[in-house]
């Protein structure tokens, strides 16, 4: 959300480029009209799970594949990327973006309604869990996030300043206001320290300290 375009272009030129795999993910996203996140939002993903050591990461809404290849590329080499995705077409997306990168063996694809496939995930099994699909589901991923991650592992989600509107009182909408509800959610729980970024629609991430 950096609005300055000689800042926005100087930061580019300090993160991870993407990859031939990523750039092809990124134009068939954009083609069909889904909603991935930005080349500095996946980047910093990659970063994230390189710095966890992640080698169990649950993302819930998968699009076209693009923010999974990032992930893909910091977890461990025998890591395994669980994704949630409830739109067929968009799953054969993804599928198709794992296997132009080699990755297909390291992927486990889900099939179906994210409040439906995630209860079917272990407990306290996951380094990493991200949220980019509904935002009006959000709060209730929440109650699963807990559920799922490790001692030390992280909640991220993205979209989480609803392009710039979450801080203007007069903006509202069921989008909107789920994502203020997850954001204060996260924010109470004695058990996540919070950290919130501008980059993209906004990432918040939190690390789940309970029991750690």
């Amino acid at each position: 959300m950096v609005h300055n375009p000689q800042l926005a272009a100087y930061m580019s030129t300090l993160i991870e480029a993407e990859d031939e795999p990523l750039r092809a993910a990124r134009a068939r996203s954009e083609e069909n009209d889904i909603d991935a996140v930005s080349a500095e939002t996946g980047a910093f993903l990659r970063f994230l799970a390189r710095a966890v050591k992640a080698r169990s990461v649950v993302e819930v809404g998968s699009g076209g594949g693009y923010s999974g290849l990032w992930f893909l590329g910091g977890m461990d080499n025998k890591g395994i990327l669980t994704t949630i995705e409830s739109d067929s077409d968009h799953q054969n997306l993804s599928q198709q973006a794992y296997g132009e990168a080699g990755q297909a063996s390291r992927v486990r694809s889900l099939l179906g309604p994210a409040l439906s496939m995630l209860p079917k995930l272990a407990d306290d099994s996951y380094d990493i869990v991200f949220l980019d699909a509904d935002p009006v589901e959000y709060p209730e991923y929440l109650e699963h996030g807990i559920r799922l991650l490790k001692p030390g592992g992280l909640l991220v989600a993205h979209g989480a300043l609803a392009d710039g509107k979450i801080a203007d009182p007069s903006e509202a909408g069921l989008q909107v206001d789920a994502m203020r509800q997850f954001n204060d959610l996260v924010a109470e729980n004695p058990d996540f320290q919070v950290f919130l970024l501008p980059v993209g629609r906004g990432l918040l991430g939190a690390v789940w300290r309970a029991n750690a």
